[in-house]
């Protein structure tokens, strides 16, 4: 990718209402790098956005005057990853909000460029684990942020699944072999998955033809179902993931609400756009001089579960009673 693709994906945030102006430095309005793992038509990451800059402008900054946000987005690519969270920093970035593990692993991979660039990561399982932070509580350096999801949420989603697919025999995990921190969920559903009479093992993908590959091959196994790892790869092609899935007449569990309006099964996690309003706040309190390291890490206070009656129909399954009651959004 040359330098004008990559600032065709970096555009300034919409500006919000009037406030009072802090913080402006001497030479301009205070710059902010904000990494989305979406591309720019995504509804979900454009919602990200907004909810960051809103959530600034609630603070009392105002956008253009008291800060400029550069957006770049990953599209779920690591080598897109790299090429923005260069050119994020080239223009002058003094705060980073970076989304997901694979644009983390870019932003680190500048290596003492960004040594001295607070860094605030979002929608990033066990980053203690990635090795982003030695401590939750005392991240220390120049990184604190949002995880997602610890090692019993993919026991949830092994537990969901199997309630809405009783007769499930063999379940798969579509997730990146590139990121670690996905790795203590896996293992999470191997370790649980004997007893509840099934056999689990990873489905590897990195790419959209990785994903399709996989489900050719999971819809031949006795009995299949998915659980869909928060990889950005995975929601960056969730439209064509979901469509093979249903097509295939594979019981599907998913991380995220919003994937149920797109057709998904059932979906469980937190609100990922949810920690972006959360990750203004840290980074109001670094522009008026915190350090990063001294912010502990925040764990997400809120999951949702969200059910897809049609899809369920369609596939030849009735949802429990007993999550229907509970579910937080039906799509019917």
């Amino acid at each position: 990718m040359n330098r004008r693709e990559t600032l065709a994906l970096l555009g300034a945030a919409a500006a919000f209402g009037p406030a009072a102006a802090l913080a402006q430095t001497a030479s301009g309005p205070r710059r902010i790098g904000l990494m989305i793992a979406t591309g720019e038509n995504d509804p979900e990451g454009k919602l990200r956005v907004n909810n960051f800059v809103h959530a600034l402008g609630e603070a009392g900054w105002v956008d253009g005057r008291d800060f400029i946000v550069d957006v770049g987005w990953i599209r779920g690519s690591f080598a897109v990853a790299q090429t923005v969270a260069r050119e994020l920093v080239d223009r002058g970035a003094e705060v980073l909000v970076v989304n997901g593990t694979p644009a983390m692993n870019a932003v680190l991979g500048l290596g003492e460029r960004i040594k001295s660039i607070p860094i605030v990561f979002t929608v990033v399982s066990n980053p203690v684990g990635a090795g982003y932070v030695p401590s939750l509580s005392r991240p220390g350096g120049n990184i604190t942020g949002f995880s997602t999801f610890e090692p019993e949420m993919a026991a949830k989603w092994l537990q969901l699944l199997k309630e809405v697919a009783p007769a499930l025999r063999n379940v798969s995990m579509l997730l990146d072999r590139k990121f670690i921190g996905f790795n203590s969920l896996l293992e999470e559903v191997q370790r649980r998955a004997p007893d509840l009479g099934v056999t689990a093992n990873p489905a590897w993908a990195s790419s959209l033809d990785d994903i399709e590959r996989n489900i050719e091959t999971i819809s031949k196994q006795a009995s299949p179902g998915l659980i869909v790892s928060p990889s950005p790869i995975n929601t960056v092609n969730r439209q064509r993931l979901i469509h093979i899935c249903n097509d295939n007449k594979i019981p599907a569990i998913y991380p995220f609400r919003f994937y149920v309006r797109e057709g998904a099964l059932i979906a469980y996690g937190f609100n990922a756009a949810d920690q972006f309003r959360r990750a203004a706040a840290y980074v109001d309190r670094i522009l008026k001089g915190e350090k990063a390291g001294d912010l502990p890490v925040q764990a997400p206070s809120l999951f949702e579960l969200g059910i897809n009656l049609k899809t369920a129909k369609a596939i030849g399954l009735t949802m429990p009673q007993s999550l229907l009651v509970g579910a937080d959004e039906i799509v019917e």
